[in-house]
Protein backbone atom coordinates (compact mmCIF):
# COMPACT_ATOMS: atom_id res chain seq x y z
CA UNK A 1 0.00 0.00 0.00
CA UNK A 2 2.80 2.57 0.97
CA UNK A 3 5.20 1.68 -1.61
CA UNK A 4 8.19 0.21 0.61
CA UNK A 5 9.33 -0.49 4.05
CA UNK A 6 10.55 2.82 4.36
CA UNK A 7 7.70 4.81 4.16
CA UNK A 8 6.20 2.53 5.95
CA UNK A 9 8.86 3.45 8.72
CA UNK A 10 8.41 6.91 7.88
CA UNK A 11 4.77 7.04 8.48
CA UNK A 12 5.08 5.32 12.00
CA UNK A 13 7.88 7.66 13.16
CA UNK A 14 5.43 10.58 11.94
CA UNK A 15 2.65 8.99 14.13
CA UNK A 16 4.84 8.92 17.10
CA UNK A 17 6.68 12.37 16.80
CA UNK A 18 3.54 14.24 18.00
CA UNK A 19 3.12 12.82 20.94
CA UNK A 20 7.12 12.38 21.76
CA UNK A 21 7.28 16.18 21.27
CA UNK A 22 3.90 17.16 23.45
CA UNK A 23 5.24 14.52 25.98
CA UNK A 24 8.77 16.58 26.01
CA UNK A 25 7.07 19.77 26.42
CA UNK A 26 4.74 18.81 29.31
CA UNK A 27 7.58 17.08 31.08
CA UNK A 28 10.04 20.13 30.95
CA UNK A 29 7.25 22.17 32.15
CA UNK A 30 8.02 20.17 35.58
CA UNK A 31 10.75 21.92 37.91
CA UNK A 32 10.98 18.55 40.00
CA UNK A 33 10.66 15.84 37.06
CA UNK A 34 9.67 12.77 37.59
CA UNK A 35 11.62 9.64 37.17
CA UNK A 36 11.73 9.09 33.26
CA UNK A 37 11.26 5.82 33.84
CA UNK A 38 8.09 5.71 35.56
CA UNK A 39 6.71 8.30 33.29
CA UNK A 40 7.88 5.93 30.72
CA UNK A 41 5.90 2.70 32.25
CA UNK A 42 2.57 5.50 32.02
CA UNK A 43 2.91 6.05 28.72
CA UNK A 44 3.39 1.89 28.22
CA UNK A 45 -0.08 1.51 30.54
CA UNK A 46 -1.85 4.15 28.80
CA UNK A 47 -0.90 1.91 25.81
CA UNK A 48 -1.90 -1.42 27.57
CA UNK A 49 -5.31 0.05 27.97
CA UNK A 50 -6.34 0.01 24.11
CA UNK A 51 -6.85 -3.76 23.83
CA UNK A 52 -9.50 -4.20 26.73
CA UNK A 53 -10.98 -1.06 25.26
CA UNK A 54 -11.12 -2.52 21.94
CA UNK A 55 -13.33 -5.52 23.90
CA UNK A 56 -15.48 -2.87 25.30
CA UNK A 57 -16.04 -1.19 21.86
CA UNK A 58 -17.37 -4.53 20.55
CA UNK A 59 -19.28 -5.06 23.03
CA UNK A 60 -20.86 -1.39 22.88
CA UNK A 61 -21.45 -1.62 18.89
CA UNK A 62 -23.76 -4.96 19.47
CA UNK A 63 -25.45 -2.66 22.36
CA UNK A 64 -25.85 0.12 20.35
CA UNK A 65 -27.51 -2.36 16.75
CA UNK A 66 -30.45 -2.66 19.72
CA UNK A 67 -31.12 0.32 20.78
CA UNK A 68 -32.35 1.90 17.05
CA UNK A 69 -30.99 5.35 17.56
CA UNK A 70 -31.95 8.21 16.12
CA UNK A 71 -29.37 9.58 13.75
CA UNK A 72 -28.47 12.61 17.01
CA UNK A 73 -28.61 10.23 19.47
CA UNK A 74 -26.38 7.91 17.37
CA UNK A 75 -23.97 10.69 16.96
CA UNK A 76 -24.23 11.27 20.34
CA UNK A 77 -23.74 7.72 21.87
CA UNK A 78 -20.65 7.23 19.35
CA UNK A 79 -18.75 10.66 20.57
CA UNK A 80 -19.61 11.12 24.41
CA UNK A 81 -20.19 6.93 25.10
CA UNK A 82 -18.52 5.01 22.68
CA UNK A 83 -15.34 6.88 22.42
CA UNK A 84 -15.08 9.80 25.24
CA UNK A 85 -16.39 7.72 27.94
CA UNK A 86 -14.61 4.60 27.24
CA UNK A 87 -11.17 6.02 26.20
CA UNK A 88 -11.08 9.02 29.16
CA UNK A 89 -12.60 5.85 31.78
CA UNK A 90 -9.19 3.47 30.69
CA UNK A 91 -7.13 6.36 31.08
CA UNK A 92 -8.20 7.24 34.87
CA UNK A 93 -8.00 3.59 35.59
CA UNK A 94 -4.12 4.24 34.90
CA UNK A 95 -3.54 7.30 36.83
CA UNK A 96 -5.75 5.67 39.65
CA UNK A 97 -4.62 2.21 40.26
CA UNK A 98 -0.96 2.50 39.48
CA UNK A 99 0.25 6.09 39.52
CA UNK A 100 -1.31 7.50 42.74
CA UNK A 101 0.30 4.47 44.62
CA UNK A 102 4.14 5.71 43.48
CA UNK A 103 5.79 7.29 46.25
CA UNK A 104 7.01 9.82 43.50
CA UNK A 105 3.50 11.05 43.35
CA UNK A 106 3.95 13.99 45.91
CA UNK A 107 2.67 16.90 44.49
CA UNK A 108 -0.09 18.72 42.28
CA UNK A 109 2.38 18.88 39.63
CA UNK A 110 2.63 14.96 39.42
CA UNK A 111 -0.78 14.78 38.55
CA UNK A 112 -0.59 16.85 34.87
CA UNK A 113 2.20 14.47 34.22
CA UNK A 114 1.23 11.57 34.57
CA UNK A 115 -2.54 12.15 33.10
CA UNK A 116 -0.49 13.92 30.08
CA UNK A 117 1.45 10.98 29.85
CA UNK A 118 -1.52 7.86 30.54
CA UNK A 119 -3.26 9.69 27.12
CA UNK A 120 -0.85 10.16 25.11
CA UNK A 121 0.03 6.35 25.78
CA UNK A 122 -3.55 5.49 24.35
CA UNK A 123 -3.03 8.32 21.65
CA UNK A 124 0.39 6.43 19.98
CA UNK A 125 -1.51 3.22 19.40
CA UNK A 126 -4.90 5.63 17.83
CA UNK A 127 -2.68 8.12 16.02
CA UNK A 128 -0.93 5.08 15.00
CA UNK A 129 -3.15 3.38 13.68
CA UNK A 130 -5.31 5.83 11.77
CA UNK A 131 -2.01 6.62 9.47
CA UNK A 132 -0.78 3.10 8.76
CA UNK A 133 -4.80 2.42 7.72
CA UNK A 134 -4.91 5.25 5.30
CA UNK A 135 -5.72 4.14 1.91
CA UNK A 136 -2.60 5.80 0.17
CA UNK A 137 0.82 7.29 0.88
CA UNK A 138 -0.62 10.66 0.30
CA UNK A 139 -3.75 10.30 2.26
CA UNK A 140 -1.53 8.74 5.15
CA UNK A 141 0.65 11.70 5.49
CA UNK A 142 -2.36 14.19 5.48
CA UNK A 143 -4.06 12.12 8.07
CA UNK A 144 -0.69 12.59 10.26
CA UNK A 145 -0.36 15.95 9.73
CA UNK A 146 -4.09 16.53 10.78
CA UNK A 147 -3.76 14.62 13.67
CA UNK A 148 -0.71 15.95 14.86
CA UNK A 149 -2.22 19.66 15.22
CA UNK A 150 -5.84 18.27 16.21
CA UNK A 151 -6.63 14.73 17.83
CA UNK A 152 -3.27 14.70 19.67
CA UNK A 153 -3.69 17.50 21.37
CA UNK A 154 -7.46 16.73 22.45
CA UNK A 155 -5.81 13.52 23.98
CA UNK A 156 -3.44 15.92 26.02
CA UNK A 157 -5.77 18.63 26.86
CA UNK A 158 -8.16 16.01 27.93
CA UNK A 159 -4.96 14.08 30.62
CA UNK A 160 -4.15 18.01 31.52
CA UNK A 161 -7.87 18.43 32.82
CA UNK A 162 -8.28 15.03 34.26
CA UNK A 163 -4.97 15.60 36.46
CA UNK A 164 -6.23 19.04 37.11
CA UNK A 165 -9.14 18.18 38.94
CA UNK A 166 -7.66 15.36 40.35
CA UNK A 167 -4.90 17.31 42.01
CA UNK A 168 -7.25 18.96 44.22
CA UNK A 169 -9.30 15.39 45.02
CA UNK A 170 -5.76 13.89 46.65
CA UNK A 171 -4.19 16.81 48.13
CA UNK A 172 -7.14 19.23 48.91
CA UNK A 173 -9.41 18.78 52.25
CA UNK A 174 -12.44 19.83 50.71
CA UNK A 175 -15.17 18.25 47.94
CA UNK A 176 -12.47 15.56 47.07
CA UNK A 177 -15.46 13.63 45.82
CA UNK A 178 -16.78 16.22 43.79
CA UNK A 179 -12.84 16.98 42.12
CA UNK A 180 -12.70 13.25 41.21
CA UNK A 181 -15.98 13.47 39.66
CA UNK A 182 -14.77 16.03 37.59
CA UNK A 183 -11.19 14.56 36.57
CA UNK A 184 -13.36 11.93 34.93
CA UNK A 185 -16.96 13.81 33.99
CA UNK A 186 -14.67 16.53 32.40
CA UNK A 187 -12.42 15.42 30.34
CA UNK A 188 -15.16 12.99 28.82
CA UNK A 189 -16.85 16.01 28.09
CA UNK A 190 -14.69 17.68 26.39
CA UNK A 191 -13.64 14.63 24.16
CA UNK A 192 -16.78 14.13 23.95
CA UNK A 193 -17.55 17.55 22.23
CA UNK A 194 -14.42 17.26 20.26
CA UNK A 195 -15.87 13.87 18.15
CA UNK A 196 -19.30 15.14 18.23
CA UNK A 197 -18.40 17.71 16.19
CA UNK A 198 -16.78 15.53 13.79
CA UNK A 199 -19.62 13.41 13.35
CA UNK A 200 -22.26 16.20 13.38
CA UNK A 201 -22.86 17.14 9.52
CA UNK A 202 -24.34 20.05 10.64
CA UNK A 203 -20.78 21.73 12.97
CA UNK A 204 -18.42 23.07 10.80
CA UNK A 205 -14.97 21.80 11.66
CA UNK A 206 -13.38 24.76 12.30
CA UNK A 207 -15.57 24.84 15.72
CA UNK A 208 -12.54 21.77 16.54
CA UNK A 209 -9.81 24.57 16.24
CA UNK A 210 -11.75 27.15 17.90
CA UNK A 211 -12.46 24.51 21.09
CA UNK A 212 -8.64 23.22 20.85
CA UNK A 213 -7.16 27.08 21.30
CA UNK A 214 -9.43 27.79 23.99
CA UNK A 215 -8.56 25.09 25.99
CA UNK A 216 -5.10 25.19 24.79
CA UNK A 217 -4.59 28.54 26.32
CA UNK A 218 -6.36 27.25 29.30
CA UNK A 219 -3.87 24.38 29.58
CA UNK A 220 -1.40 26.91 29.82
CA UNK A 221 -2.25 28.98 32.31
CA UNK A 222 -3.01 25.69 34.52
CA UNK A 223 0.91 24.78 33.89
CA UNK A 224 2.43 28.42 34.46
CA UNK A 225 0.76 28.26 38.25
CA UNK A 226 1.76 24.91 39.30
CA UNK A 227 5.17 25.28 38.02
CA UNK A 228 5.22 28.73 39.47
CA UNK A 229 4.05 27.24 42.82
CA UNK A 230 7.02 24.47 43.00
CA UNK A 231 9.40 24.65 45.57
CA UNK A 232 11.01 22.02 47.60
CA UNK A 233 9.62 23.69 50.76
CA UNK A 234 6.00 23.62 49.15
CA UNK A 235 5.20 19.99 48.03
CA UNK A 236 2.07 18.51 50.02
CA UNK A 237 3.50 15.10 50.75
CA UNK A 238 0.61 14.22 52.34
CA UNK A 239 -1.94 12.77 49.39
CA UNK A 240 -5.15 10.45 50.18
CA UNK A 241 -5.65 8.04 47.50
CA UNK A 242 -9.42 7.87 46.79
CA UNK A 243 -11.38 4.54 48.05
CA UNK A 244 -12.38 1.92 45.40
CA UNK A 245 -15.81 2.25 46.12
CA UNK A 246 -15.51 6.09 44.75
CA UNK A 247 -13.91 5.49 42.11
CA UNK A 248 -16.68 3.07 41.20
CA UNK A 249 -19.37 5.85 41.98
CA UNK A 250 -18.01 8.21 39.62
CA UNK A 251 -17.28 5.52 36.71
CA UNK A 252 -20.80 4.50 37.25
CA UNK A 253 -22.22 8.22 37.39
CA UNK A 254 -20.56 9.25 34.87
CA UNK A 255 -21.82 6.98 32.50
CA UNK A 256 -25.66 7.27 33.81
CA UNK A 257 -25.39 11.07 33.32
CA UNK A 258 -24.06 10.40 29.67
CA UNK A 259 -27.05 7.83 28.82
CA UNK A 260 -29.58 9.41 30.26
CA UNK A 261 -28.55 12.84 27.96
CA UNK A 262 -28.74 9.96 24.87
CA UNK A 263 -31.97 8.56 26.30
CA UNK A 264 -33.17 12.02 26.07
CA UNK A 265 -31.88 12.65 22.06
CA UNK A 266 -33.15 9.40 21.03
CA UNK A 267 -36.88 9.28 22.90
CA UNK A 268 -37.97 12.58 23.73
CA UNK A 269 -36.22 14.96 20.72
CA UNK A 270 -36.90 12.00 18.50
Amino acid sequence: MFGSGQNLLNLSFFAVLPVALILWYVYKRDKLPEPPRIVFITLLLGIGVTFPLGILIIALEGFLETLNFGEEASHFFMSFIRAAYLEETMKFFVIIFYCLHLDVFDEPMDALIYGVAASLGFAVIENWEYVLGAESLEAARYVALLRGFTAIPLHALAGVFMGFFLMDAIFQKHNRKFYLFLSLFFPVCLHGLYDLILFSENISDYYIFILLIVFLIRAYFIFRKERNSQTWSNIKKTKVIPKTSDVVFVVTLTFVILFSVNYFFNFVMY
